[in-house]
């Protein structure tokens, strides 16, 4: 019998090496490394920032708390929440920053918007910054609605769901000098609150739960756009990095053709360029020009020629500089001036780095699954998971 039981003891120890997965585990060094912020914990969003006042209350009973342990109960409703000499006010109670609003059922409204999670107000002078602070998880089910249609097939929402996360823990001291981690907008990741959960989304969340994307050991950068024009591109050209690392040096992209975005034209009045340029002094426009392009055509330099002298942008700057919701992007294909308009014609919506939107989704309706997404936009890179429990 100990002879049977001995055997067996072997066998086991022989097998169970085997069974551990490839791509997707249990990581030590990981957990080490992002001990401070792992996928259990909260992360602090600024909703609401630089405001005189705020309208907030919740559908049941809510409690206010001061820096001095002040505690003020609320039956339900709403109350106005508003900053008055570095302090803050909440009805007519002058309290003590930062503040803490939290209802019982965990959802609080704000301005009429739903949050999970429990509030924080901090004051300056008199003006306010209102931040949600809630956990990762919860964080993410009110970002992919966001960031991409909720009626994408899974595979395509559950590969967005594994890079907002990591983007999010990497990403996480991103605006602690205003004492959050994450803005709401398009600077971080677009968020709104429970509002604007979708189940379809939710899900993709529930089932990456904790999975992250790194490389060398690392979290991996990874950042993402809507629509690459045909090939994503190397960041060097955009964001000036003095090293890209290699999953993001940028890849080919046959997928992204069903897009409303893979090409845009636009007419946007002189005067409304010089306007937006009014730090650079630049005087009538004569012409604008690509100066050089990347591998892949995206533009790297622009020439602005005016009757002041000649104005030479970055590419990508330039974009942002004149509103990046009418330049969809820095792959221009034409530009003309038209008298007292320019002409621009280009492919793709975004900065052109990492994972392509609709180039995901398009590889979701052809087959591929969401570790092949990531594998495509994202290459070298690995698939791991961390978490507290």
């Amino acid at each position: 019998m100990f002879k049977r039981t001995l055997l067996f003891l072997v066998l086991f120890l022989l097998i169970l090496p085997s069974c551990k997965t490839t791509n997707l585990y249990r990581s030590d060094k990981v957990k080490h490394i992002y001990s401070k912020k792992n996928a259990n914990d909260t992360v602090k969003i600024g909703i609401v920032l630089n405001t005189n006042s705020v309208s907030v209350g919740a559908s049941r009973e809510f409690y206010v708390f001061d820096a001095k342990n002040k505690k003020i109960r609320f039956s339900k409703g709403f109350t106005t929440v508003s900053a008055f000499n570095n302090k803050i006010k909440v009805g007519n109670s002058i309290l003590h920053a930062p503040v803490k609003i939290k209802a019982s059922n965990q959802m609080i409204s704000v301005n009429n918007k739903i949050y999970r999670g429990h509030l924080s107000i901090v004051g300056s002078g008199n003006k306010a910054n209102v931040i949600n602070v809630l956990p990762i998880e919860y964080y993410l089910r009110g970002v992919l609605p966001k960031e991409v249609s909720a009626s994408w097939k899974k595979e395509a929402l559950k590969a967005q769901a594994v890079i907002s996360r990591t983007y999010t823990i990497k990403n996480i001291s991103k605006h602690s000098a205003q004492g959050f981690d994450l803005c709401s907008t398009v600077h971080c990741q677009v968020y709104d609150g429970a509002n604007s959960e979708k189940s379809s989304c939710s899900e993709a969340v529930d089932e990456t739960s904790g999975e992250i994307l790194t490389f060398e050991g690392e979290l991996a950068q990874t950042v993402f756009h809507a629509n690459c024009g045909g090939h994503t591109d190397d960041p060097s050209y955009i964001w000036n990095m003095k090293e890209t690392p290699v999953y993001l040096k940028g890849v080919k992209c046959k997928y992204h053709s069903n897009s409303p975005h893979t090409y845009w034209e636009v007419s946007v009045p002189e005067n409304f360029i010089v306007n937006k340029l009014s730090s650079h002094k630049i005087g009538k426009i004569r012409s604008i020009k690509v100066k050089g392009t990347t591998a892949t055509g995206a533009a790297k330099k622009i020439e602005i020629n005016h009757s002041k002298g000649i104005l030479l942008l970055n590419a990508y700057a330039f974009r942002l500089a004149i509103d990046p919701s009418k330049i969809k992007s820095h792959m221009f294909t034409s530009i003309k001036n038209l008298g007292n308009n320019f002409y621009f014609a280009g492919k793709g919506w975004g900065h052109k780095v990492g994972l392509c939107q609709w180039g995901a989704k398009d590889m979701s309706e052809n087959g591929s699954d969401y570790k092949q997404i990531l594998l495509h936009y994202y290459p070298k890179t690995k698939l791991k998971y961390f978490s507290n429990k």
